[in-house]
């Protein structure tokens, strides 16, 4: 316990430290005409007089002959430098600032929020890479996209209800949620360029998708980065690709609504015909397993959407701020498109409005999880009747208790704090890159501390294993706290190379557990399933073995009754047997 409370603050003790050592990268400032002078994020160079914008930040302006702005870009919008902090604007360049941003990416417009003509985002980048597009292309992307997309969600779905498979169970939910962070809300693209780099070189690519294709496969994300990058309309902006992407985060859940809702038509709804569907005479046969199974895949696909649907709401949700030489808010703008204003009336209803209700959405189902069951909350249901109607049905009660049944029973409140963590922990992208990364490792250190003191699992090892993954998380975050705070442009650069393979180690842990543990449940189930079988023939050789007892005693009593009636003695109830024998005695 005391190495639970220790090394959390040892983390968090040496992440302020490095705050403070190294800091962000040093303002660049020039005696050439007509610099600008925007702290580190645009300046000029004192030799050449070239302008250095800093990666991952766009210039330009937002109106005609406005003023020179700065803002910063989504991932991969605009060019950065991977050898370097800054990117080098020649001093004689004959076109705008904004168009040197965005060349290189097919890119144009404030923030080099759109694509080219000819070109449209591709539904399967994170970065959203503005790829060739025309009309007749896109048809046939469409069915691309089904069958890349829906058809493998399909089949998971079809493998979890057959299989009756628990993703809520105790051993995985911290290996889940890990995954889930690493895969989308741990930042490691430090200073605009991906933090393996350094070390990898043009390998980095290879080796981030090596973890983020299994870890993603726990966000819904089937190996579509796989696929080549491919649009599917000229017409659809980066706003459309986003909203699009609830559609794919939830319809394993639709399709589990949807089964449900035949059934319980059925059931009450007689039939105008006599034909009856196979299917529905084998469900009604097997109506508990049904319902079990069901009530199991539809709380894994809730987990498994939950961090999906906060990444989609929060993009979209997400604004940017516009600020001029004195690093003031000029304009406030939608980030990833940045040819909108934040309050154009035109966003607010087809966006934001869709982003606000799934964010209440998912405080609504946190809450829910925080909220049932509660000691207090039942003392408190059973004085006043009026609260009955909040209190949980049967039927809500054994869903809840897919994701609270591992919990102790005055604990069960941890499962609603596991899925506000995955919304806490985005809610920090609302912030620069370093204060994205305290903010979450003080999260992750509170929520250290929370499992540590109070051992919310019934199962004590469930506790310890949980602390030990989210050290790892802990630990690679405060490792890329380190990078993104050095300047990568140093000669002595063994430190940093040093903080990156040991990142790389420690991201892969989590997932040999998890390759271990299936192995070892899955050789579990095997010899369970062998032992039952076994049980299965010996009660049936028993069965026949008794058979035959019986049979051999029936066919023992035959032949007795064979005998007698060969004797005379064949009425043994009547009066002739007595006076036989009263014949016999004299």
């Amino acid at each position: 316990m005391l190495t639970c409370i220790l090394i959390p603050l040892l983390l968090l003790l040496l992440l302020l430290v490095s705050t403070t050592i190294t800091g962000a990268a040093t303002p660049l400032n020039g005696t050439c005409d007509n610099c600008p002078d925007f702290k580190s994020f645009l300046s000029c160079d004192p030799q050449t007089c070239d302008w250095l914008l800093l990666n991952g930040y766009w210039a330009g302006n937002t109106s005609v002959g406005g003023p020179l702005l700065v803002g910063g870009c989504p991932l991969g919008f605009c060019v950065s430098n991977t050898s370097g902090d800054h990117i080098w604007i020649p001093s004689d360049m004959t076109y705008a600032i904004s168009d040197f941003a965005c060349n290189q990416t097919n890119r144009m417009g404030i923030l080099c929020a759109s694509c080219k003509p000819g070109f449209a985002p591709a539904i399967n980048t994170e970065t959203f890479d503005c790829v060739p597009c025309d009309s007749r292309s896109s048809r046939v992307n469409w069915i691309y996209y089904v069958l890349s997309v829906y058809v493998p969600l399909f089949a998971v779905f079809l493998l979890i209800i057959v299989f009756n498979v628990s993703l809520t169970s105790g051993p995985l939910n911290a290996f889940i949620l890990y995954a889930q962070v690493v895969a989308t809300t741990l930042n490691f693209n430090a200073q605009g360029a991906s933090s393996f780099t350094l070390v990898y070189g043009a390998g980095s690519t290879a080796f981030e998708k090596s973890y983020q294709i299994p870890y993603d496969l726990f966000n819904l994300n089937l190996f579509v980065s796989l696929l080549p990058p491919y649009c599917l309309s000229e017409s659809l902006n980066t706003l459309d690709i986003i909203a699009l992407k609830y559609l794919e985060a939830l319809f394993a859940v639709l399709m589990i609504a949807l089964i449900t809702l035949v059934i319980w038509c059925q059931d009450r709804f007689k039939c105008a015909s006599n034909f009856k569907c196979r299917c529905y005479h084998c469900c009604k046969r097997r109506k508990s397993k049904m319902a079990t199974s069901l009530v199991q895949a539809f709380a894994a696909f809730v987990l498994l959407s939950y961090n999906r649907l906060c990444l989609i709401t929060i993009v979209l949700l997400a604004p940017v701020r516009i600020v001029n030489k004195l690093i003031q808010t000029v304009e406030m703008r939608v980030y990833y498109n940045g040819d909108m204003l934040y309050a154009d009336s035109y966003y607010s209803i087809r966006y934001k409005l869709l982003g606000f209700l799934f964010l209440l959405l998912l405080i609504i189902l946190s809450i829910t999880l925080l909220h049932y069951p509660v000691r207090w909350l039942d003392w408190l249901v059973g004085k006043v009747r009026c609260l009955r109607s909040v209190y949980p049905t049967v039927s809500i009660a054994i869903l809840l208790d897919t994701f609270q049944g591992c919990f102790k029973d005055n604990r069960r409140y941890f499962a609603g704090l596991y899925l506000a963590l995955r919304l806490l922990l985005f809610f920090a992208f609302s912030l620069t890159l370093l204060q994205q990364l305290l903010l979450q490792q003080v999260i992750i250190t509170i929520y250290i501390f929370l499992i540590g003191f109070l051992q919310p699992y019934k199962r004590k090892y469930i506790n310890y294993l949980d602390i030990s993954i989210f050290l790892n998380m802990a630990l690679v975050n405060m490792l890329e706290f380190y990078i993104a705070s050095t300047n990568q442009a140093e000669t002595d650069r063994m430190p940093l190379v040093i903080c990156i393979v040991f990142e790389s180690i420690l991201i892969f842990l989590p997932l040999a557990y998890f390759c271990s543990y299936v192995i070892w449940y899955g050789t579990r189930q095997h010899h369970s399933r062998i032992q039952q079988r076994l049980l299965q023939l010996y009660n049936k050789s028993l069965r026949k073995d008794k058979s035959a007892f019986f049979l051999n005693q029936e066919m023992q009593s035959a032949a007795n009754d064979d005998l007698l009636d060969n004797l005379g003695y064949s009425d043994v109830s009547g009066d002739s047997v007595t006076d036989r024998g009263r014949d016999f005695d004299t």
